[in-house]
């Protein structure tokens, strides 16, 4: 799920500040005129030195003649660096004009001064948001809310929030999901927990995880092959995956120690190392909230990996669905129609195969993350396998019955010495 900043502050006033701050000029980083060259008018030579300059530039303001504006205001800086008045109203200037970078900048000298403001601190962390330095915009949202103004402490609360939610850097993801197989006769359970540590703070696109996961049916315990069934093994192990802010796609690495249960009957090792590499996508496609289609979304789902406990296998899935939300209340009620493929490299039969499965979803706003699904399956196995015996045809129905629960828990950042702040409710699952 992606989120979005929204920019509170975006209609400035350039109405001149009567007040000033006390504080030390770091002439390092305040903005001054582009070159010798540029001209600046003459300054008064007692009292208010660059009153005349700031005089023009207001005038030059009050005329539209934004870009003269600016350049005089940096003249006044320039003859008095430690000129409040000006800088302030150039930081406005900035961000009337879209430099981002110079407002960053101008708002940076403000602090060095100690004359920034909530305001300024909450602008400065939507830019630094925009440009994906997340880090760097949530010290800002925090510095905006040691203010007393409450209107923007919420507001910067919220963003921080939202910082947090999208990229933590401390993650538990919990997942479960149990459904019945008509067909087989067979309950299927698949669940696993995963702890994520982000390397190298909140701008990495690195995380490392712990995990454990459970893979189990009931029909296995019979059958002689009861991997055609499901997997029947409990993982245990550590990962590394790879995703760049913003992208749908990830990678992912990992090993476990994966316990067969049923190790004797299948001739297998009781504990069997599992490797796995991993890359996918996923994307949900959803019309704006004023469009007649708003209800309709469309999800993409696929990956691609490799799997050295099945016999080094190379396995590919994809699965689009579509989606209509009937209902938006408490109970939702969402019809879908998904498909799903998968291919191998192996060519098992059990891992080429193609889905059609239109069904309906419910689920209730007070328990986000979870599902009860309903499916009909009309399934065919693809013509690519030959390294095993296919005993079902080519063709099969099946009627299946799912609950699942899939939710990431954020952790808060009181070990970083911030303030901590709760995701927001309905936050990413």
């Amino acid at each position: 799920m992606t989120f979005r900043l929204r920019g509170i502050f975006g209609a400035v006033c350039f109405a001149a500040l009567a007040f000033t701050v006390g504080g030390h000029a770091q002439q390092s980083k305040l903005p001054v005129a582009n070159d010798a060259s540029d001209a600046c008018p003459a300054a008064a030579e007692t009292g208010d030195t660059t009153y005349p300059i700031r005089k023009l530039a207001f005038e030059a303001l009050s005329a539209g003649r934004q870009a003269e504006a600016r350049h005089l205001m940096r003249c006044a800086l320039h003859v008095n660096p430690s000129d409040l008045v000006a800088l302030r109203q150039i930081v406005y200037m900035d961000l009337n004009a879209g430099d981002e970078s110079g407002a960053v900048e101008d708002i940076d000298a403000l602090r060095g001064m100690n004359a920034s403001t909530p305001t300024f601190e909450a602008q400065e962390g939507y830019i630094l948001f925009h440009q994906k330095k997340n880090e760097q915009a949530r010290a800002a949202f925090v510095r905006a809310m040691a203010g007393d103004d409450a209107l923007i402490r919420e507001h910067a609360r919220q963003a921080i929030a939202v910082i947090d939610a999208q990229f933590p850097n401390h993650t538990l993801e919990i997942a479960v999901d149990g459904q019945y197989l008509n067909r087989f006769d067979d309950g299927v359970v698949d669940a696993y927990a995963r702890y994520f540590e982000r390397v190298g703070g909140k701008d990495s696109p690195i995380r490392a995880y712990v995990g454990a996961r459970l893979l189990r049916d009931t029909a296995s315990q019979n059958g002689p092959l009861p991997q055609i069934f499901s997997d029947n093994a409990f993982l245990s192990g550590v990962g590394l995956a790879y995703q760049p802010q913003g992208a749908h796609y990830f990678v992912s690495t990992e090993a476990n120690a994966a316990y067969a249960l049923y190790a004797g009957r299948n001739h297998t090792a009781a504990v069997i190392p599992d490797f796995r590499m991993v890359a996918g996508y996923y994307n949900l496609f959803r019309p704006g909230a004023g469009s007649p289609l708003h209800r309709l979304s469309v999800q993409a789902n696929g990956s691609v990996g490799f799997y050295s406990r099945y016999q080094d296998n190379i396995i590919a899935y994809l699965q689009p669905q579509e989606t209509y939300d009937l209902t938006t209340g408490a109970l939702r009620i969402s019809p879908f129609f998904q498909q799903s493929f998968a291919f191998d490299v192996n060519q098992q039969f059990y891992n080429n195969i193609a889905e059609m499965i239109p069904g309906v979803q419910f689920s209730l706003a007070r328990f986000p993350g979870a599902a009860l699904r309903a499916e009909y399956v009309r399934g065919y196995y693809l013509p690519f396998h030959t390294n095993s015996v296919n005993p079902y045809g080519s063709e099969y129905n099946d009627i299946r019955v799912r609950l699942t629960f899939d939710k990431l828990f954020f952790l808060k950042h009181s070990d970083r010495g911030e303030s901590a702040v709760e995701p927001p409710a309905g936050g990413p699952h």
